[in-house]
Formats: C-alpha cells, structure tokens, sequence
C-alpha cells in the first residue's frame, strides 16, 4: 500500500504531460475570436462574470454513425471561469443545429486521485471531456461558450463497425457518469436526468442502469408506494420508456386484501379516562391531536419561522412544496381568521385526522374541532363558507348540501378540486375534510361504528399516556390506519397516480427533445414513433385523459396536479390483470414475512427552559411490539447498554450504541462510541467550496470512533488491522488516518494528539438507564466548532443551490430551452417551487460575451469563496441541544428525547421544566412499568 502511495504522484505527473503534449485536431474556422459585447455585472456585484475568456481547445474528434455520430471533445477553461465550470454553464452549439445530447463527462480515476489528494475536480482549467451526439455526415462547425467562445471546424470520420462500436461504449459510460453525478450531487427530483438515460440507452440498444443503485424488494418499494417517495417517479419513467406502458385493460375484480394477523392487547385495567373527541375519531385515520386551540397556533407559528416547512429546520432543501398552505387553502380555512374567531374560547380539543398523507397530490384528510358551544360554532361556519363562496364566485365556487343518512355534508369546491371542503358536524364535534368518504365515516364514528376510542389498542395507548399528561401534541397512528394504506384500492391507485404525474412529466421532456432535434410530428402517435414516448402511452386502465389548462395539468377523473380528489372518493371497481398480480405479489410478502401491523403513538411536550428558550420533550413508541417482524432492524442491534464509556469534558456531539456486526456469518456485540469535540484545529481550511465531499468533512471533523469489547467493523479498515506500535497506535497512508488499541479499546480519528488525550477517559462505568442507543448534542451555536458547522452547512447548501442552476442549464444544454423560460418548465413539471437554499433568487445576469446565464443572488465568487459577514446555518439560529434514548424490549420500542429549541419570542406562560418530574420516570423507572396478573412488575 506504501509503494502504491508513492506511485500515484508520478502516475499522475506522466498522465498530465502527455494530455499537454497530445495534439488539437480541431480546425478553427475564421470566426472564432472572442465577442466585444459590453462587460456586464450581476445584481451582486458577481465579479466572475466580468471576465470574457475563449475556451482552448485540445482535441476534437467526430465519427459518423446512424441514427447519430459521436463527438468527442478535449477543452480547457480559463482560470475566471469558475462559476461557468461549477454550474456546467458551458454551452456546445453548431451553426446548422445538429449538435445533440452534449455532456460533459470526468474520468472516475482522475475524480478519484483529485479527491485523494484534495483538488477541486471543477477547476476551470482541467481539462475537460465533452461528448456529444451528432446527425449528418459533414464536417462541424462548432462553438464553445465559457465566459467567451471559440469556433472551430471539425472533420467527421467514417468508423469502422468495431470502433464505431467502442466509441458508442464510451460515449455511453461518460454520458451515464455525468448524469449520476448530477443526480447525486442534487436535490431535486431528477426526472429530466432518467428520461434521457432511458429515451437514448433504448435508441442505442443499450444497458440502461438503476441511477441509484439501490436494491428492491416488495417492502421497500411498497414504503416508496405509500410515502411517494422522489425516487419512484425515477423508477417509473425508467421502466415506462424501456418496457412501454401496456398494461392491459380493466376487466378484473379487485385482489383479495391482505390477510393480517390480529393485533392482541392484554386485559386493561378499569376506568381508562379516552378524550372525548377521540370517540369521533374513525379508527383507520390518523390522529394528530392538541388537545387545545392554543397548542395548535404554537405549531402553527413555530413552521411560520421555518417557510411554512419544519423539515426545511434541520434538513437543505431546494425546492419547496408548499404542502401545509396547500392543505388549508383547499380546505378554505384562513388562518388568521380562525384565531380571531376561536382563540381558544369556542374549543375544547382540536385535532388533524386523515386516512393517508399523500398532501402533495390529494390527502384525505381533515381537521376536527370539539366545540364548547356547538350551535354557536356551527352558525359561524357556515356563514362563513356561504361568504367565502360569494367572494371566490367568479373562480367557479359553489357551495351545496349532500344529504347522508339523515345528516346533511356542506360541500365547498370549484370542479378542479383547487378548493375542496366538506363541513359536517356529529354531536359536539365539527369536521373539515377535503374527503366525502372520510366525512361519511366520521358521522359513523360519532355513532358508535368504529371509533377510534373504542379500540382496546388505542385505550391501551392512553393507559401508558394517561390524557392528564396535557401533551402539547399527542400522535396515534393504528393498526386500521397502516392496514387501509396497504388495502388493493389504495395501493393500486396509488400507483395509477404515479404513473399519471410520471405520464405529465414524460410527455413534457418528449415534447422537449423532438423540438431540440427538430422532428416534425409531435402527435402522440408521431412522439411514439420517434421514441420519445412509451409504447402504450395513450393506454390508460381507467380511460382517464389529463391536458394543460392555463399552464396547470389536470386530470379528467382526478382534478387538477397537487389537488388530486382524495382515494376514498374514487372507489375502484374493476383493475387490470397486471394490476392483480403487481398487488397479490406485495401481499404474499406481508403475509409471510410481516404478518400483523403494529401501532404507533408520540406524544410531544413542552416546557419554559429559560428566555425564548423552549425544551420540547418527545416520548414515541411502538406497542404492543412483534419483535419477530422487524427483524432488519433487530439484526442489527445487541443487548442494551449496561456499561458506557464515558464522555470526555471536550465532546459536545456525543454518541454511543450496542449493535451487531460480522462477517462470513460470526457475529459479535460490541458497542460503539463516537464523538465530535468542541475544538478548533488552526489548521484546517474553514473556506467554503463548491463541492462537499463526505470524506473532506470526515478528515475536518474534530472528532474520533471507537469500539469496545471488541473492535468490530473497525478492523475492516485497510492498513488498521495489524499489529500496533509500543504506544497502541497503527496508521493507514491512503486515508491518513490513525487507530489506537488501548485496554481492549479501539479507536480511530484523523489526529493522533486527539487519540492520545483519550487514553484516560477509556474506561466503562455502569449506565443510569439501559438503552441500545443514546445520542446527545450541546448546544453548537454557542461552542468552539461553531464556525466548523456554519461552514459544513454553507458547502452543502451552496451545493445543494448549484445543483438547481445546473437542472436550468441542463434544460438549455440538452433540450435548447430558451434560458428565460427554463425556471417556469422546471417548476411546472416538478410541480415545485426552486429555491436557493442560501437564501438568494435565482436570477439570469449576462457574461461579459453577453451570453446570458443563470445565477444566484446569494452566492460568492466562485474564483475566492469566502462564507458571507453573517451567515448563520439554520440549525444554529434555533437548536440548543438534544439527547435521545432508543430501547427495546420484549413488547415494546421506545425512543424519548428532549430538542432544546431558541424561538423568535418568548414562549410565555408555559410550565417550567422544573416542574416536570425529572428524568427518573422520563426515561423508564417504577411508575412507569407494568404489573401482571401475579403483581410482578415487567420493565417495558
């Protein structure tokens, strides 16, 4: 391994001079001097595009082929053009248009040893290799926009069939490596990058690759099925344009449903106290109860800081849903009305309820309000709907009144299901729901059929989470609710939606690529043809058609994208064969590996810990627990920790877990401990880059991992696993990183002193409370590695924000959309909104040659990155600390916590934290065990 690392310099060294010395074939044509259009600068002063520098061309090749010759060029960019080089801003055209499909591809090895030894791999002068296809058969003419641009001529070639054959090879593995590393450099959803993996791979004949490499079994896919994750749109398009859409026609009853095994609760004890809005509750929904009108503006305030979007606290994203402001809106409830009307004075008890969470195209779900006086709440809404209705006329609202059995439904809505908003009330409880059918069953929970309340599994719940707790946030997801969504009718129309919004993106991006190659039938039958669309495209089992009203897609049978009507109220009643054998082949999994359902209950609450300053104490189960069906994750874990080693006074992340692991089949417990500590290393370059490698946040990392008793995954490590020096230490060259084995500890870090000061505190000391897993944060705004996390968040965002001007510049690179209509296609097919996830607008501003390209407001210079005055991560404007516990026993799975969070006001007239009973009981002592029927008590 020595040798190697000394090698790899030299190798690099002879690669680079003989790129240098290789001879340009390319021909430059008369015209290729840099344009004298007028220097122009961005909104912020942006200085990388004031330069105007012409590409260099090295070499340039072009053989010809059918359907289309391969091209193949050697370039660099100059030192200025940093922003066009990170943002793949760099454009190929031709003169005649015949230039197709361009992308700019890294060899793995140079990626690799750039990586290695710590080199930028977008340096604008690298050299670059950029393929592209081609039609005709006469020489090019060609131009390379950086900042400037370069015309030149390039002869095509006639190859033969063997090495026309090696160069399609070729082409293909760079074409496939720059669109994977798009997609893992990205945040979006990246549809445009499948489709033409699978639009060329099928033209070409060739091998078209999952682009995650993920592996597939029925659970997970049903999991992406049920919780639309991003990447199944991915899976479907990729499937679509490879195997065609012919799924036969509707002709079947619908698959038997899966047969679960029945969830058993043990004899209850008498007198379990169940609120009364639960007994309103159907048992298949969720329940995401507040208990109190004040608790839900608390929520409701605390996402108003974040965008409207919780996740956007802890997690860098770039494109936004909207999904909270979609739900209210559809519903017509306007917020600041609301709390104006009611504040607390009309209600009791106040909860969300819904039979799925598929909010980003058409939840069933509703808000449910217990109400102190029901006529007088009843009358204020109803007034209010019948003037919403008389406001929102001109947009097609209407306002009727469905009669069900004796109880009459208002209904709200415009025929495109934008707003959708049945009111219904049963006894003292009053429902808002976007879903007929979910309003028809809540007036049957009322009566007695099916409550929530009335299951033993819920009343269970609440006689380990008694109500007198006064949970700010208490939520219960049962048996029935994860059983409906894995029913034939919800899993098989799931995926007919799927498939609709996957059809809708398709036929956007087919319509793209026959302009961009100038193919003249653009009929659906005319795009199949040319392959731009599946065979079968037209096909539909539900015969439902969907169009593109006033730029918004909408559905015949479902209503418009995002405002699906709910699946409760598209009852299937006849599905395809295919249909029949997809479902019945997920079922025969559930019923032989999963066989029951459990349920889930969290209950949040919070508490004054000091000014603006709120501790948010989380207690989450799963109970009764089958530990037999979750045996991925019980495979993982060992026996819960009775021993730890302690922490040092330096570590501000802090974690430690007892797991499993092996390999050829032995398996061994240990425990392992990490920690990130709060130190500084002065030399550590804390500059921002455009490029977060998970490796180069390793290496700057103040921190180590250890195992003990046994060092586990630790010795796989290459270089680790040998005999230690006098002192306990070994060192790998390749990772530059070293290992201590000291009193039956193992650990390793990336800094030797660090390792050293860590010999004393290598001991175990008997744990306060076993748990597999514990984690706990200090509060990192106020710590030494405060600057260390400011600029790890600054990089991934600044990435994260790169990727999305890349996704435009893809749009013109590979489909010549025109730049200012780029944003607008992208945010209708994705159906989000982009946003820069430093903060800025995205925004076109000239280059000196006077190309225009896109940018954002909020970066800095790409040729001298420094992170702004000012910038502050997210996550440390608001977290001040974290701890959790995670355990598991015979009958149940635990995770408690507290997240310590710093608001914008102060939270006011909430208990103090002193008042809470202490983490004694918090995390599992005397009160809280359960006594069988002899009077032992069984830790839970």
């Amino acid at each position: 391994m020595n040798n190697l690392s000394i090698s790899l310099p030299k190798f690099i060294l002879i690669a680079s001079a003989w790129f240098l010395i290789s001879p340009c074939q390319a021909q430059p044509s008369k015209d290729s001097t840099q344009t004298s259009d007028p220097v122009m600068v961005n909104p912020n002063g942006q200085r990388d595009l004031q330069v105007q520098n012409q590409p260099l061309i090295l070499r340039a090749e072009a053989y010809a082929g059918r359907p289309y010759g391969i091209g193949k060029i050697k370039f660099r960019l100059r030192v200025g053009d940093e922003l066009v080089t990170r943002t793949n801003a760099t454009l190929l055209s031709d003169a005649e248009n015949r230039v197709l499909y361009p992308v700019i591809s890294k060899s793995p090895a140079k990626t690799f040893f750039q990586s290695l030894f710590g080199k930028q791999p977008d340096n604008p002068d690298d050299a670059h290799t950029m393929w592209f296809l081609f039609q005709g058969d006469q020489p090019l003419r060609l131009r390379l926009d950086g900042s400037g641009g370069t015309a030149f001529e390039v002869p095509v070639e006639f190859a033969r069939d063997r090495q026309f054959r090696r160069t399609v090879d070729q082409w293909w593995q760079g074409f496939n490596r720059s669109i994977k590393e798009q997609i893992e450099k990205s945040d979006y959803p990246p549809m445009a990058e499948v489709y033409l993996m699978s639009m060329l791979g099928k033209r070409f004949g060739l091998q078209v690759d999952d682009p995650f490499n993920r592996k597939k079994d029925p659970l997970m896919q049903t999991f992406e099925l049920m919780f639309d994750v991003e990447s199944l749109r991915s899976d479907t398009i990729r499937n679509a344009m490879l195997k065609g859409n012919n799924e036969g026609v509707a002709n079947q009853p619908l698959p038997q449903p899966i047969r679960w095994s029945p969830v058993v609760v043990s004899q209850l004890p008498e007198g379990i106290e169940v609120e009364p809005i639960a007994k309103c509750i159907p048992k298949e929904c969720f329940y995401l109860r507040f208990g109190t009108w004040n608790n839900q503006i608390w929520l409701q305030q605390l996402m108003e800081e974040f965008g409207g979007d919780l996740s956007r606290m802890v997690q860098v994203r770039g494109f936004k849903q909207k999904i909270q402001s979609k739900f209210l809106d559809q519903l017509a409830i306007q917020s600041s009305e609301w709390d104006r009307l009611f504040g607390g004075n009309l209600i009791d008890d106040v909860a969300v309820i819904g039979t799925d969470t598929y909010f980003d195209n058409g939840a069933a779900v509703g808000v449910v309000l217990h109400a102190r006086a029901s006529e007088t709440l009843k009358n204020n809404l109803l007034a209010k709907r019948k003037k919403f209705a008389r406001d929102k006329k001109s947009l097609g609202v209407t306002l009727q009144t469905i009669d069900f059995e004796g109880t009459e439904i208002s209904l709200l809505s415009t025929p495109d299901n934008r707003y959708r908003s049945f009111y219904v009330v049963s006894g003292n409880c009053h429902l808002m729901s976007t879903s007929l059918a979910l309003a028809q069953r809540f007036v049957e929970a009322g009566q007695g059929k099916d409550s929530l309340g009335d299951l033993p599994e819920y009343q269970f719940a609440r006689y380990r989470m008694p109500c007198d707790r006064e949970d700010t946030v208490f939520i219960y997801l049962s048996t029935d609710f994860f059983k409906q969504l894995l029913t034939p009718q919800n899993q098989i129309e799931l995926r007919r939606r799927n498939r609709i919004v996957t059809d809708i993106m398709i036929f956007e991006l087919a319509h793209l690529a026959a302009a961009n190659e100038n193919y003249a039938d653009r009929s659906i039958e005319g795009l199949i043809r040319g392959g731009y669309l599946p065979q079968g495209f037209r096909s539909r089992n539900d015969n439902g058609t969907f169009e593109l009203i006033e730029n918004r897609w909408q559905d015949s049978i479902r209503g418009q994208r995002g405002f699906f009507a709910p699946i409760p109220d598209l009852p299937l009643k006849q599905v395809t064969l295919e249909e029949v054998n997809w479902f019945n082949e997920r079922a025969d999994f559930f019923t032989k590996s999963i066989r029951s359902l459990d349920p889930m209950f969290v209950a949040i609450k919070r508490y004054e810990l000091g000014e603006k300053v709120e501790r948010v104490v989380f207690d989450s189960r799963i109970a009764p627990f089958g530990e037999d069906k979750y045996g991925w994750l019980m495979s993982m874990l060992g026996p819960p920790l009775q021993q730890e080693v302690p922490s040092t006074p330096e570590d501000i992340v802090r974690i430690q877990a007892s797991i499993r692991s092996g390999r050829a089949g032995k398996l061994s417990h240990h425990q392992i401990f990490a920690a990130v500590q709060d130190y500084v290393d002065p030399n550590v370059d804390l500059r921002p880059t455009s490029v977060l490698k998970s490796f180069q946040a390793l290496k700057e990392a103040p921190g180590y991992l250890g195992a003990w008793p046994t060092p586990g995954f630790l010795d796989w490590l290459p270089s680790l696993g040998g005999a230690p020096d006098p002192y306990g230490y070994t060192y790998s060259r390749l990772l530059n990183l070293w290992r201590l084995q000291w009193d039956g500890f193992s650990v390793i870090s990336f800094d030797q002193q660090r390792l050293e000061s860590l010999k004393p505190h290598l001991q175990v000391v008997p744990t306060e409370r076993p748990a597999h897993v514990r984690l706990n944060v200090g509060d990192l705004a106020n710590s030494k590695i405060r600057d260390w996390a400011n600029t790890v968040n600054y990089r991934r965002s600044w990435q994260t924000s790169i990727a999305n001007v890349k996704l435009l510049n893809m749009l013109t690179q590979q489909f010549r959309v025109p730049p200012d209509e780029a944003n607008e296609i992208v945010e209708r097919m994705l159906n989000v909104e982009l946003v820069c996830s430093l903060g800025g607008q995205y925004a076109l501003a000239n280059l000196a040659s006077g190309r225009p390209i896109w940018h954002s407001t909020a970066w800095p210079s790409f040729s001298n990155p420094t992170i702004p005055d000012g910038h502050t991560a997210p996550v440390l404007t608001w977290f001040r600390g974290l701890e959790v516990e995670v355990s598991k026993t015979p009958n149940q799975f635990v995770m408690h916590g507290f997240l310590d969070i710093q608001r914008t006001e102060s939270a006011g007239g909430l208990p103090s934290f002193d008042l809470f009973k202490g983490f004694g009981s918090f995390f599992g002592s005397d009160s809280d065990k359960e006594t069988d029927k002899e009077g032992n008590k069984n830790n839970d």
